[in-house]
Parts: C-alpha cells; sequence; structure tokens
C-alpha cells in the first residue's frame, strides 16, 4: 500500500496535535501551519506532517529508561494544554480571565489590562536590559501561581507543565522569597500597628495571618523542600505525595477564605489585588539592586542577598498595595483585610509552586517551548476537527 492509499485513523484538531507530540518529549522544531509543513522531533520521537498528506511516527528502537519517561509527562488536562501556546488559564472562581503571556507583546498587552495606568508595562520595558535580562520578566512573573488554578490533581506526583513564557520564576519560586516573608511575617503579626488596625475595624477573631504562620511552620518542620526549591527540583514526577497533598490542601485552605472575601465585597476583588501587587513587584529587581548598591539591603539570612531584598521589598509594597485596592474602590475594606488579603495571595501562590515544576534548578530565563498562541484551539468551543476544514490533517497508518 502506498502513502497516497494509506487510509486515515484519525482526525484532530492543530491544538491537540500540538500538545500531543510536546507530552511525549517531543518538541517543535517546524511549525508553520500557514504552510501546513510540521516536524516534532525528541525522545525517541520523530513526528512529520504535511498538510493533506502523510503524518509519519517513527519511535527508535532504545526507549528511554522509566524514570526519564516519568520525568516527560505532563499534567494531562486541557488548561494545561493552553500553556503550551503561552496561554495562562485564569482560576474561574476568581472571575480571571486566560492571559496571554507567551510573547514580549503578549506580556506588554497582559499587564496593560491590568494596570491601565501604563506605569507597570514601562517597568517590564525598562527591565527587560539587552546585555544582561533580554527576558526577564521581573515580578510579572507572579501572574502564573497568582492567577492559574491548581492543576496538579490530588494522589498524583504528575506536576510538572509546559513553560508558558519566557520568564516563570520569580520571589515566589526562590528559598530567598519563603525565608524572608516568613520572618517579615512574624514581626507584620506582632507590630503594634497592624494589631491596633484590627481593633479599628472590629476584628476580634483569631485571624487569617496567625493561621499562614502556623500552616508555614508545619510544612517548613515536616517537609525540608518546603523552603529550598533546589531540594524540591530534585524531583520532578516523583515527589512525596504526603508533601504535594499538604501544600494541595493549604492551597485550597487559602482559595476558600479569598472566594469569601470575594463573596463579601464583590467579584472583582481578587483580580484587582493581584493587579495592585503586580504593578508593584515589578519594581523590586532595580530597586533592591539600588539598596544594595547603597549600602541599605536588610538581613537575608545567609542567602542570596539581591532576591532577600527583593522580598523584604515586597513587603514594604503592602501599603502601596492598599492605596492602590482603596483608589480602585474597594475603601470600605478595612485595612487589616485588605494586608491579610495579600499575605494569603503571597502564601497560596508559595503552595502552588511546590505542586508544580516548570524547569531544572535555578533557571531563570529559557529556551521557549510554547507555540504561538493564535493557534489555540478551545475544543469546548466547538473548534471542529482539522480532519473536518478544507486542509485536512489526518493521521494515517503507514504500510
Amino acid at each position: 500500500m502506498t502513502e497516497q492509499e494509506a487510509p486515515a485513523f484519525t482526525a484532530t484538531t492543530l491544538t491537540e496535535l500540538a500538545a500531543q507530540a510536546i507530552r511525549h518529549g517531543m518538541t517543535w522544531t517546524v511549525f508553520r501551519p500557514e504552510h501546513g509543513v510540521f516536524l516534532a522531533e525528541g525522545n525517541g520521537h520523530t513526528l512529520r506532517l504535511k498538510a493533506q498528506q502523510l503524518l509519519d511516527f517513527e519511535i527508535v528502537p532504545d526507549p528511554p529508561s522509566k524514570s526519564k519517561v516519568l520525568d516527560h509527562l505532563y499534567i494531562p488536562s486541557p488548561l494545561v494544554d493552553k500553556l503550551f501556546f503561552g496561554i495562562l488559564p485564569g482560576y474561574e472562581p476568581f472571575h480571571l480571565p486566560d492571559y496571554r503571556i507567551g510573547s514580549t507583546t503578549d506580556v506588554y498587552t497582559t499587564m496593560y489590562s491590568l494596570d491601565p495606568t501604563g506605569s507597570a508595562t514601562k517597568k517590564i520595558r525598562d527591565n527587560r536590559h539587552p546585555s544582561f535580562a533580554p527576558n526577564c520578566l521581573f515580578g510579572f512573573s507572579d501572574i502564573i501561581p497568582l492567577a492559574a488554578p491548581m492543576l496538579r490533581q490530588y494522589s498524583s506526583t504528575i506536576i510538572r507543565l509546559p513553560i508558558p513564557a519566557q520568564y516563570t520564576v520569580g520571589l515566589l519560586t526562590h528559598k530567598e522569597g519563603f525565608v524572608v516573608f516568613r520572618h517579615r511575617l512574624n514581626r507584620f503579626i506582632a507590630s503594634p500597628r497592624y494589631v491596633t488596625e484590627r481593633k479599628d475595624a472590629g476584628l476580634y477573631a483569631p485571624y487569617i495571618a496567625f493561621w499562614v504562620r502556623d500552616k508555614y511552620c508545619e510544612l517548613t518542620e515536616r517537609f525540608p523542600e518546603w523552603e529550598d526549591e533546589v531540594l524540591a527540583n530534585k524531583q520532578i514526577n516523583n515527589r512525596s505525595i504526603e508533601f504535594l497533598d499538604a501544600c494541595n490542601a493549604a492551597w485550597d485552605y487559602c482559595t476558600g477564605h479569598l472566594c469569601n472575601l470575594i463573596r463579601t465585597y464583590g467579584q472583582n476583588f481578587y483580580r484587582d489585588l493581584m493587579a495592585a501587587h503586580l504593578k508593584h513587584a515589578v519594581n523590586w529587581w532595580h530597586q533592591a539592586w539600588n539598596r544594595m548598591r547603597a549600602g541599605e539591603a536588610r538581613d537575608n539570612y545567609g542567602l542570596r542577598d539581591y532576591i532577600a531584598e527583593g522580598m523584604h521589598l515586597y513587603w514594604d509594597y503592602l501599603d502601596l498595595v492598599v492605596k492602590e485596592m482603596q483608589e480602585r474602590g474597594w475603601s470600605k475594606v478595612p485595612l487589616a483585610t485588605l494586608k491579610d488579603a495579600w499575605i494569603v495571595m503571597v502564601f497560596r501562590g508559595f503552595c502552588w509552586w511546590r505542586c508544580h515544576w516548570m524547569m531544572e534548578g535555578q533557571e531563570m530565563c529559557v529556551a521557549p517551548e510554547r507555540l504561538p498562541s493564535e493557534y489555540y484551539e478551545d475544543s469546548s468551543k466547538d473548534a471542529g476537527c482539522l480532519g473536518e476544514k478544507e486542509d485536512e490533517y489526518v493521521v494515517v497508518a503507514k504500510a
């Protein structure tokens, strides 16, 4: 039987085809839907496709080891497929849309939608120093753990995600961010100002900040990989289920608290809180280095100084975040409630990161795995199959 006579045994969407190739450990070296030409290679596989012609799928005789195969697996979810195209799925209970972050233009557009003043977008552009960090998105990368849903499933160790942006790590991934957050939280809770703000608001019951402090300490005592991303990243899809479920449960509790605030104050509460945080978070990198040069850096607890200073700055920004929230129409929300919400949001971001994996060790800027977002098709919106369109993309059996 010739290739032209080979019968088709399935039809698929472009999105599904692209995602499945990456799920099998392949990288798209040629991806030109406008010309109907595709080539994906890697992990012992080769996939070639031309419009209305043969799709050739080859497997080399010596497959990878079992452990390597496990690490190549991605979380199986339609939401994860969006990440392959540089699209960050928004958490629906928080009334968040999907955000496109796969290209520089996408990042600028997304940040501007969250901060129409344009100041944060300008800072992101200024941070992209051509000789040092042309792809770094300092502060903006927080949008990933703050906006995305929990993609990992309970009782599963599969936690790998595709990389949706040029820069994905940040202060919510690094040990420095964790450790400084812990110390600053203890100081914050004990501060007379915070105690007074709670009394002024009539909030006398045990408060969420104490729960965050206690839960953080519990995770630190039980799991050394909680604070140390280097230790955590030594395990990809074989992390302890006990550890993952504990972080997942803490994320769930934080989510419940924030959902209660949304029900109480309005559906845009979390979106504005996240936007206010990102607006100021993009400033940390330059300001941290300026403080270090001026000899004004604070305790780094024996860790990398500029990253530790970055988390100190996050706490410094808290009053600015509250002010931003008030300017966005949340002036009737008690100050203590706004600050508690920020604490919960950041801690929830820590929990999200420990339940997912995107890259090795300390890598910051990585080679793109994502595909152009304009080629993403949402199957839930009746995008149709490629085999049903004028240019058919079908898998055929090779004789």
